[in-house]
């Protein structure tokens, strides 16, 4: 249903999203070859025309000849991402409502606008995750185009690396662990699945449904892994669905009536009811939130897995236990059931010891939702249910969390928070409430489109200031007269060393895809024979432990032959999730994935060491690196010294910092650019995004 909705969005065009404007949007100026101007929304290239959309409604075709060779550009861009005319009307709208406020709160207005490398730097580590090349440095500070910001921005939001580094961040807010959960079972499909989902810029609240909704294991389909991730410990499932979907962390209310907020013990377990009746593993008990009968293998004939046991030891001689590879052969079982299905015998039900309001101990919770509207189930499951009413537009609660999120991503402080847990009052005072509805409504207008929605925060003239240098207090209100200067990611630090040590391409390359495990524990139980399952557990025992990990099927062959992934030469996001404790990007505060959230930007001793004497520093410092070797066909020191500045700060040096490098140079040659690129690296401006 919801997908034939977008289409007709898509064929009326822009009148429907014009409602959330104050102000008609006329389109961009487009100039002819002969000076003349038009403004117009762009609909794509039709053909070997550009495709308008006039004020008036009408649309025209237009040879791209008869348009300024920027025009030409812009259109190409646009075909590809969309026409920004109301992509720069919200963000003027934005900057708008942010400098009334600033104004009514004694502020003259935002802090200084960015300069061109500032804002290059910037905008390459907010959207793509890594500090520009020196090539992709002076290609925009030598560019005289007037919407050159706005081209960047766009082509960056295009790049294989922006879907690299919002992968990041959904991995803290998901905690997204390949393996240290759930007895052992891998979670590779479900982090693939992810990847996927951010590289196709799927909307956000059809990712969410369908996570919700997923029935079955992470082989056959691998958005499950979402329920999968806390099997065994449902309450703190459901927690963490309230803190990352609804921005409420109700945790405390599962023992007790939260002492400082409005729910109640009783709120916590009818609404946690609504998964009550999920089944999240092959067990033969109840256990968990979950009372009443286990049924077997789901979506499986009765008796399947007895049956191919007993096939197992009498037609392949498996061993019984507690021999190893009988072990080995149960636990394959064991990750075949680790499934999710509807169980409609399973039910909440509330404690013994229940002391709070809202219901009695050992009472069955029924299903309620703790905000807005009633949840319909109408002949759905009640996963479907709460997911309709979560992601429906008359939950504008849903909208406002993940709209909040992006405003964080983009200015080191959301606009109400912590961004996990707060309340309808507290969005009512917080310091820009107007600027906080409109951005709601725009998640919602734009379809929970992420890519659309960075791309309007990216574009306001908030978000292009000099950042505010000293943190705001929690307890004092901030106006976002800019961003607020804040340390790069361990996953951004990590990925700005790999493009020093490999270049830009490393945006490209991929690792482990989880497709081998994907394929192994992808099963239809109803139609494959015991000799099809028995394919798929010789191909798990090949490759029993990390091998599984670190393997990748080919499409083109379809066997079981994969290949190995052994690179660490990539970017984070396609390293092992999360990395390995003691690693770099460990060191450097990456989550461990236990918590939402969690991912740390404190200082410390090891990170210092890691950069003054790491191994990777090393790499890109010594006198063999692709740094050093990349000045080679410089002219003079002078030139070497900028393209050092260029590589690693992304900036001119000023006269002192040129003078003090050309001595280097010229007293020590390479090695002089070495221990250059060594002391810049070492320095704080080089971690912070400024």
């Amino acid at each position: 249903m919801k997908s034939h909705l977008r289409s007709l969005l898509l064929v009326l065009g822009f009148s429907f999203v014009a409602a959330s404007f104050t102000t008609p949007v006329e389109g961009r100026e487009w100039t002819s070859t002969d000076g003349k101007k038009m403004k117009a929304i762009f609909l794509g290239i039709e053909g070997e025309t550009y495709k308008f959309k006039l004020a008036n409604g009408q649309e025209v075709l237009v040879a791209p000849d008869r348009f300024i060779k920027a025009d030409q550009e812009a259109a190409k861009r646009l075909a590809l991402i969309g026409d920004d005319s109301y992509t720069m009307a919200s963000a003027r709208q934005i900057d708008g409502l942010l400098a009334k406020n600033l104004k009514a709160n004694g502020f003259s207005s935002f802090n200084e606008p960015l300069p061109d490398d500032l804002f290059v730097r910037r905008v390459y580590l907010d959207i793509i995750g890594r500090i520009p090349t020196r090539e992709e440095f002076l290609a925009f500070a030598e560019s005289a185009r007037e919407d050159k910001r706005q081209a960047l921005i766009d082509e960056l939001l295009l790049s294989p690396g922006y879907a690299s580094n919002m992968f990041n961040y959904f991995a803290d807010m998901y905690r997204l662990h390949a393996s240290d959960f759930n007895n052992g079972v891998r979670m590779d499909p479900y982090i693939q699945w992810w990847r996927d989902q951010l590289k196709a810029n799927r909307p956000y609240d059809d990712i969410v449904a369908e996570m919700l909704t997923a029935n079955g294991n992470v082989g056959q389909n691998p958005a499950a892994g979402f329920l999968l991730r806390d099997t065994g410990m449902e309450f703190d499932a459901f927690s963490n669905f309230g803190q990352v979907m609804l921005g409420i962390d109700i945790s405390c209310a599962q023992c007790h009536d939260h002492p400082f907020d409005e729910w109640t013990q009783g709120d916590f377990y009818q609404m946690a009811a609504f998964f009550g009746n999920t089944q999240r593993s092959l067990a033969y008990r109840g256990g968990g939130m979950m009372g009443g009968g286990m049924i077997q293998m789901p979506d499986a004939p009765d008796g399947w897995k007895e049956q191919f046991e007993e096939w197992a030891y009498s037609e392949k001689n498996v061993p019984p236990p507690p021999n190893q590879t009988s072990n080995r052969f149960r636990f394959f079982l064991s990750a075949l059931g680790w499934n999710i299905a509807d169980n409609d015998a399973l039910e909440t039900v509330l404690p013994h010891d229940f002391s709070g309001s809202g219901g009695k101990p050992n009472e069955v919770a029924d299903p309620r939702t703790l905000i807005g509207d009633s949840a319909k189930k109408g002949g759905k499951t009640r996963r479907e249910a709460i997911a309709d009413w979560l992601t429906a537009p008359e939950n504008p609660r849903f909208a406002l969390v993940i709209a909040n999120r992006m405003w964080d991503r983009a200015f080191g402080r959301a606009l109400v928070g912590p961004v996990n847990d707060f309340s309808d009052s507290m969005v009512a005072k917080s310091a820009q409430p107007e600027v906080l509805k409109f951005v709601t409504r725009e998640m919602q207008r734009v379809d929970y489109d992420l890519r659309e929605f960075m791309r309007i925060l990216y574009n306001t003239r908030a978000y292009q200031s000099i950042s505010t240098a000293e943190e705001p207090d929690w307890a004092d209100a901030y106006y976002f007269q800019g961003p607020v200067l804040r340390r790069m990611r361990a996953e951004q630090a990590w990925d700005s060393m790999m493009v020093l040590a490999n270049g830009p391409e490393i945006d490209t390359k991929t690792g482990a895809d989880g497709s081998l495990y994907k394929k192994i524990l992808n099963i239809d139980f109803n139609t494959a024979s015991n000799e099809d399952v028995w394919e798929h557990y010789e191909a798990w025992l090949q490759n029993y432990g990390n091998r599984i990990a670190n393997a990748v099927v080919s499409n083109e062959t379809g066997d079981w032959s994969p290949n190995y992934v052994s690179d660490s030469q990539l970017r984070a996001s396609e390293l092992q999730q999360p990395a390995p404790a003691a690693s770099m990007l460990d060191t450097f505060g990456q989550s461990d994935r236990r918590i939402t959230d969690e991912h740390n930007y404190d200082g410390s001793v090891p990170q210092v060491f890691a950069l003054m004497n790491g191994t990777v520093t090393r790499q890109l410092t010594g006198s063999s690196s692709k740094v050093v070797s990349d000045l080679e066909d410089l002219d003079g020191p002078d030139d070497k010294v900028r393209g050092v500045f260029f590589t690693l700060l992304n900036r001119f040096p000023n006269d002192e910092e040129l003078k003090l490098g050309m001595g280097m140079v010229e007293d020590f040659g390479d090695e002089g650019i070495s221990d250059l690129a060594w002391a810049l690296m070492n320095s704080p401006e080089f971690l912070y995004i400024q």
